[in-house]
């Protein structure tokens, strides 16, 4: 079977996009999109990337996002791929503006005039404050998806490869999470490592600096404006009582067709 696929990126945070708006990818119907998920998204054995999106018309919005991680297993929230769906959605239409459901709810997504994405990813939640796990106190937030967010001096020993794994599956909570280690640069610039669940370490996590300066603006260290400088790059992240703004490039790498033997 021949499936076309985009690769996109954002902050080096990468997905393959299999576009359902193109009619030859109607034929995917009843395809086992956890199966694909692992194969296309494996290094070197497949294209490589963090997750798998699905974009799809949808009847009482703009579009339809779905996302597999690359272990197989469906992502509530990407704030990533959602400015990258967002991007495609504007190529075909011209539109700047647009409605995306997502499996943590209906996301208003528009185009900035310096070509940049900009969505909202809704109102943060707190479920544990200074909550401790594996030896480490951090505050677990809900922005679409869990995430663990640790607070650190200093991020050069890459926390994340040494216990972003036994965080994410850290017994006090109820389902695996995402885990990211803050530093405070100054109260609207912060620095995150990320260990994303379902996918190991990755560049960028868009919900996840979202997470982070919820956290800091929780514990008053930061400004409703913040940068968020990743692996992969930068965001910017803008507090409001509608919710949480996350602002970004994105970039299309590649188009192709994978050869997915079943």
């Amino acid at each position: 079977m021949l499936i076309p696929f985009l690769k996109m990126q954002a902050q080096g945070n990468d997905f393959v996009i299999v576009d359902y708006f193109v009619p030859e990818t109607n034929a995917l119907a009843e395809t086992d999109f956890p199966s694909l998920a692992e194969d296309v998204c494996k290094p070197h054995f497949g294209v490589g990337a963090d997750g798998l999106v699905l974009l799809k018309p949808y009847p009482i919005c703009d579009a339809q996002m779905i996302i597999y991680n690359a272990n197989g297993s469906r992502a509530e929230m990407c704030g990533s791929a959602l400015r990258c769906v967002t991007w495609l959605l504007h190529k075909k239409t011209a539109k700047k503006e647009f409605r995306i459901l997502t499996d943590s709810g209906e996301k208003k997504c528009r185009i900035n005039a310096d070509k940049t994405i900009t969505v909202n990813l809704g109102v943060p939640e707190m479920l544990k404050n200074n909550y401790i796990a594996e030896g480490f106190t951090g505050d677990l937030i809900k922005i679409g998806n869990p995430h663990f967010i640790i607070w650190k001096d200093d991020l050069t020993d890459e926390p994340q490869f040494k216990y972003g794994a036994l965080i994410e599956h850290h017994s006090g909570f109820e389902e695996t999470v995402n885990v990211h280690f803050a530093s405070l640069l100054n109260k609207n610039k912060i620095a995150i490592k990320i260990w994303e669940k379902g996918c190991g370490a990755t560049l960028a996590c868009g919900t996840g600096a979202s997470a982070s300066v919820f956290s800091g603006i929780w514990k008053g260290i930061l400004d409703n404006e913040v940068y968020v400088t990743m692996p992969g790059g930068t965001v910017e992240i803008t507090a409001s009582e509608s919710g949480y703004l996350l602002s970004g490039e994105v970039n299309e790498t590649f188009q192709g067709k994978y050869i997915w033997k079943i």
